[in-house]
């Protein structure tokens, strides 16, 4: 990776930082009271990722199940408090989110920029691929935190997609194998589903699991199995919910 590259992440990082410092309060302020948005149990679910961080101090993928264009930003909301964010600059997760999604606008590549984007684009040339997989090698290394979606787009159906699912969460991982998995289930108990926004008044659910992918292949079958192992935590993850009485209303 070139000293250049290696200077404007940390450029983005740092300036990230500060701008969150300015625009965390109106992101929380339009999540809270523009849209009416809360999350279940969110004081449990902020102290386990707390939790979790302080037991797992290296590098960590984020694994996520994919459902609405903001899952991202929601789930930052809710993992951490604004101050907290401020405190440990690395709990903040980077996100890889595809570049035509947010590209034409400047207000979205602005959001990008703090939300701490490294941009992905799909058929991408091999020089351009391994240019961004060397980014997300190096922000792991340095010990952030890289969100991922493993089914790599999201789920039409409104469940996780356990039979097509792309290999990127196993790649990374395969990159940076220390790394620690945790998956999230992020999932709108009132209407939830696929949308390209959660409803006005959502309430989210939030479950998270450390796993430790394992596999005695090599090359794209190892970054596969850990691939396969993530989906199915996550859609393991999806069952115990709509077992539990949040989904069944009882």
């Amino acid at each position: 990776m070139s000293r250049r590259d290696k200077a404007v992440l940390e450029i983005q990082r740092l300036v990230s930082y500060f701008l969150l410092a300015v625009f965390g309060p109106i992101i929380h302020g339009i999540y809270r009271f523009r849209f009416g948005y809360s999350a279940h149990d969110l004081r449990a679910v902020r102290s386990r990722y707390a939790q979790i961080r302080r037991e797992h101090p290296g590098p960590i993928l984020l694994c996520t199940n994919h459902l609405t264009l903001i899952d991202s930003i929601v789930q930052g909301v809710i993992l951490n408090s604004l101050p907290r964010y401020l405190i440990h600059v690395s709990a903040l997760p980077w996100n890889l989110p595809e570049r035509k999604n947010f590209d034409k606008s400047l207000a979205w590549r602005l959001t990008c920029y703090l939300g701490r984007c490294i941009p992905v684009t799909r058929g991408a040339s091999k020089e351009e691929s391994r240019r961004v997989q060397e980014k997300m090698r190096y922000v792991l290394n340095r010990g952030d935190i890289i969100s991922i979606f493993p089914e790599g787009t999201r789920s039409r159906s409104g469940r996780v997609d356990a039979q097509e699912f792309s290999y990127g969460s196993g790649q990374l991982l395969s990159m940076v194998p220390e790394a620690t998995v945790l998956c999230v289930y992020l999932r709108g108990t009132r209407e939830g589903g696929f949308a390209h926004f959660p409803a006005y008044g959502e309430r989210f659910y939030v479950d998270l699991e450390v796993i430790k992918p394992t596999s005695d292949n090599s090359g794209m079958r190892r970054s596969r199995d850990y691939s396969r192992q993530i989906v199915h935590q996550l859609q393991s993850m999806e069952e115990r919910f709509f077992a539990s009485e949040l989904a069944t209303g009882q």
